[in-house]
């Protein structure tokens, strides 16, 4: 394992230095308010002493909660330190992927360019950490491990398995937990097969090991079992359910659909296919052989993620895990001893290439995961700003509004208000798209109850099973931080559909409705409600 580290060293630091500025970068260009600032709020409440779960409502991604809050602990709350999140995760996975096929011998140049290709492909998407992509790279890394466990028959890889679809799983339910499924019925399977009972025991004691320690957080954090299963798991599993049921996410089934759309993801995997089928045309016992297992594992790991991609309200982002695939095939095919086998690779990465190429400019150059709204990177376009953190120079552009400068002008204004305007006795909820604002205020008296306001995802509607425990657990933080004020800042994503839900939740209340700024501050007086 070592021998990999000593002669690939000057490798490595390649794969460091461009995976990481790829996606710093990108960091500092275009916004999507909704999902670019959640975690830099939540890492932002976890450094003001709040906890996800107890202090407030959290569906998903705890865990960048936490590793948020030890950078802005070591940098100070900046988008430095927020964008450095996601960059030094960048980096790493791409190392672990370059490891991996230098230890499944794979030409090191070979593995360095694959590696390359999905630091360039991955969090240059958006440049700042996002729940989808955290619980994607560990539940691949799992799938990578587990990979290497079979193959290397290292019971570290085996120990590490349980870890990382932990953390994949506490970034964000799925795709972690579908990785973890596949990765159980295949490891029995293995075990069974080899009758490997001593690799048993180490995932086995791992995972034990594991709910121990998370046993021992939810203990000191002081988070009530009962709070993280309503909020993580029942209401989360509601709001998948009601997708897997709608017609709109996995439906219709047809060619287009899971195929067109995915054509590049597809085509990157069919050397794989072909291997498989010709190896077992020769030799039956191939099934039980490790090359099968990992190949099959790969390929079902491609609809695993095209499953979730379409589960997801997100632009398409899983294109990053085409390298990977692609650099599978390449050492399947090495391995082979199969005529035109070096035809096939030379198609393998002529695939990669145009599958990059088309990707890296048709959606991380237009930012299309932050400009859904297909608006046009000029730089007539976009303002500069330090309005996030007062220090760091960010270059503006979003889908909230058309004139960057007057969107950035607006929340000036509404920053200004919130710190002059409202006295710091009356203690208030903010609910924005903006949630950057919260460390921008000079007052401790905004109170957070959820960790982001998305109806329907972030918290439970009215004919959601879930909705009287989300209202009791509302009412319980009203009442316990003495809030005075609801305050809605606009334009939002989601336009009213956040503030008509909570004034629905206050119908028997004589609550007082203020608007300022022709609209783009409305609050509600609350103080009577309770």
């Amino acid at each position: 394992m070592s021998a990999v580290f000593r002669n690939d060293t000057f490798l490595f630091l390649i794969i460091i230095l461009v995976s990481f500025f790829s996606s710093w970068y990108f960091g500092f260009i275009a916004i999507n308010p909704i999902d670019n600032f959640t975690n830099y709020n939540s890492g932002y409440l976890v450094l003001e002493g709040k906890i996800p779960f107890r202090d407030y409502w959290v569906t998903t991604g705890p865990f960048l909660d936490f590793i948020q809050f030890f950078i802005f602990k070591i940098s100070g709350v900046n988008w430095y330190g927020y964008i450095f999140h996601s960059a030094l995760l960048n980096s790493l996975f791409c190392c672990l992927i370059f490891y991996t096929f230098r230890r499944l011998n794979l030409n090191k140049y070979l593995s360095l360019i694959y590696s390359l290709a999905t630091g360039i492909t991955l969090y240059s998407q958006l440049g700042t950490p996002f729940v989808d992509h955290h619980s994607s790279i560990f539940g691949i890394t799992s799938l990578l491990l587990f990979i290497l466990a079979i193959n290397k028959g290292n019971n570290l890889y085996w120990a590490l398995i349980p870890f990382f679809i932990t953390i994949g799983f506490f970034s964000k339910q799925t795709p972690a937990s579908y990785f973890a499924i596949i990765i159980f019925v295949y490891s029995l399977y293995f075990f069974f097969l080899r009758k490997d009972f001593q690799s048993f025991i180490v995932i086995f004691f791992s995972s034990i090991s594991i709910l121990m320690l998370l046993s021992f957080l939810f203990l000191i954090l002081d988070i009530k079992f009962l709070d993280f299963y309503n909020q993580y798991i029942k209401f989360a599993s509601s709001v998948g359910d009601a997708r897997l049921s709608s017609d709109s996410f996995l439906k219709p089934f047809n060619f287009s659909r899971y195929f067109l759309k995915f054509k590049w993801l597809h085509l990157s995997y069919i050397p794989l296919i072909y291997v498989v089928f010709k190896s077992v045309s020769l030799d039956k016992a191939y099934l039980k052989s490790p090359d099968f297992i990992s190949i099959s594992l790969l390929i079902l790991s491609s609809y695993i993620l095209i499953i979730h991609q379409l589960l997801t309200l997100n632009v398409k982002f899983i294109y990053f895990y085409i390298p990977i695939l692609c650099g599978f095939c390449n050492i399947y095919l090495i391995k082979s001893s199969f005529p035109k086998k070096k035809v096939i690779n030379q198609i393998n990465i002529l695939v990669l290439i145009i599958a990059c190429s088309y990707y890296f400019t048709n959606y991380i150059l237009k930012q299309k995961f932050q400009l859904f709204c297909n608006y046009e990177i000029k730089q007539e376009t976009v303002t500069q700003t330090d309005i996030i953190d007062n220090s760091t120079s960010f270059n503006w552009i979003s889908c909230l509004n058309n004139n960057p400068k007057k969107e950035v002008e607006n929340i000036k204004k509404i920053l200004k208000f919130l710190n002059s305007e409202i006295d710091k006795d009356d203690n208030y909820v903010l609910i924005t798209d903006y949630q950057f604002l919260n460390s921008r205020l000079q007052n401790n008296n905004q109170v957070q109850i959820n960790k982001w306001y998305h109806p329907g995802v972030s918290y439970p509607l009215v004919n959601n099973i879930q909705f009287s425990y989300y209202k009791s657990f509302f009412f319980e933080k009203i009442k316990l931080n003495k809030i005075k004020f609801l305050i809605f800042v606009y334009p939002s994503h989601f336009r009213l559909e956040n503030q008509l839900y909570y004034e629905s939740m206050l119908e028997n209340c004589d609550y007082k409705k203020l608007s300022k700024f022709d609209g783009l501050l409305v609050s509600l007086n609350i103080e009577k409600c309770y």
